[in-house]
């Protein structure tokens, strides 16, 4: 059989195309240190090699949303670690306020201390993190969430929601990465107490203008039921204490202050009068006994004030000598109010807020573990990805070393045995 000289330079041309190609693969690998550098490479493998990139970027991308959420967790607790030195210091001005006071200098002194806390409270509830106010809930973020009224404060009002902030995790999971203003400031609480804000503010008042007031020690209706102006206060099951009539049906009420001197004035409060009744009754014996009454619709409470000093109140009965009603108690009402009572019972809201900024400091610390568990468990997945990841991608360097010098040592053969093919004439063969 007889062989075509351009069969035998054909293959000759195409074995020298193949050495080079794989020369320069391994020499891309070498430079490159990875063994898959093109779909062609590999195909069997460059499908596990992409599904192991997604998985990577995706938890990668995982474990920085993680450390984001943990830091602004981080940012909250320590915002609410400062809020919590503030009632701290309330609380210590309060035990010395109660004490008494040695002069007007130093009440006032104490109610500016007071007046320092409260501004650095709206501060904290001010707190931002990467340009969002944590304490906002899902507001916008270019509006502060808590402004002062009044000069000095008195009242703060909040332009956030009740809506926690949420980070998404590449699993789908998202994990909630703030608190609200009710949890860290017992704003808007459903027990009636005072917020942080309002608790700083009655506080400053009481020790600034010396202020006596007598005020329900807590909520005064039961669950699911609200005092309004237009509601008698005799409503069955409105009250958590039911309010019980003397024999004539009325809750009557002896206030004695410095302006009463030492006979009591009484009042006479039918128990069928709405709310709006009571204080116009109580406000319009003002003049005779110094005191003033408000009720707090949005916290159920009622609050008797003085600001000529100490005064009593206590039931009275119609008829002497008969059973009184008792109005005081089931209003929660302090009997003796003075200075150092009233900063007592201030006290007991100090404390009460500072429990509930206790308890979510406690649930957010267990958010902050849970994100660092789940930071250490993403970050070992991406470690070990990884590591499976270099044993698809990363080459045997001596390995291709060792074929890239077979290679080139083939294909200067190749080169040699076509050199000297091609120097061969028709006559050589016949030869």
């Amino acid at each position: 059989m007889r062989i075509a000289t351009s069969t035998i330079y054909d293959t000759q041309a195409t074995s020298i195309d193949n050495l080079v190609a794989q020369q320069q693969q391994l020499g891309q690998s070498l430079s490159s240190g990875k063994q898959l550098n093109a779909p062609s490479d590999n195909p069997t493998q460059i499908a596990q090699d992409l599904e192991l990139r997604s998985s990577i970027a995706a938890e990668n991308q995982g474990s920085s949303n993680v450390t984001s959420a943990k830091s602004q967790l981080t940012t909250i607790d320590g915002a609410l670690s400062t809020l919590t030195d503030i009632m701290q210091s309330a609380r210590g001005i309060a035990v010395e306020a109660s004490a008494g006071f040695a002069n007007s200098t130093q009440r006032q002194a104490l109610a500016s201390q007071v007046d320092s806390l409260l501004q650095e409270a709206i501060g904290v509830g001010n707190t931002k993190y990467a340009g969002k106010y944590v304490f906002a809930g899902t507001a916008g973020p270019y509006t502060q969430p808590v402004t002062a009224n009044g000069q000095p404060i008195s009242s703060v009002s909040f332009n956030g929601n009740s809506s926690g902030q949420t980070e998404q995790l590449y699993n789908g999971e998202a994990v909630t990465t703030s608190v609200t203003l009710q949890q860290a400031f017992n704003y808007n609480s459903t027990d009636g107490t005072s917020d942080v804000f309002q608790t700083l503010i009655n506080l400053r008042n009481t020790i600034q203008k010396s202020t006596v007031t007598s005020e329900s020690a807590s909520r005064v209706n039961n669950v699911n039921t609200q005092l309004t102006a237009a509601t008698p206060i005799n409503t069955a099951g409105i009250l958590s204490t039911p309010l019980t009539a003397d024999a004539s049906g009325n809750v009557n009420v002896n206030i004695t202050s410095p302006l009463t001197g030492p006979t009591a004035v009484t009042i006479t409060i039918p128990a069928g009068s709405t709310m709006s009744a009571v204080l116009a009754a109580i406000n319009g014996a003002s003049g005779a006994t110094g005191v003033t009454a408000s009720f707090d619709y949005k916290q159920q409470r009622l609050s008797l004030s003085c600001a000529t000093g100490p005064f009593q109140v206590g039931d009275a009965p119609t008829t002497p000598g008969t059973q009184a009603g008792n109005f005081v108690e089931a209003f929660g009402l302090q009997s003796q109010a003075d200075l150092s009572t009233d900063v007592s019972r201030q006290l007991g809201d100090v404390d009460r807020v500072m429990q509930s900024l206790l308890t979510t400091r406690s649930t957010l610390g267990g958010s902050i573990q849970t994100l660092a568990a789940l930071g250490t468990a993403t970050d070992s997945q991406v470690v070990n990805d990884t590591k499976v990841q270099s044993g698809i991608e990363d080459a045997d360097i001596a390995k291709v070393i060792s074929q890239f010098s077979q290679t080139q040592t083939a294909l200067q053969a190749a080169y040699g045995t076509t050199t000297r093919l091609e120097s061969k004439t028709l006559f050589d063969y016949l030869q």
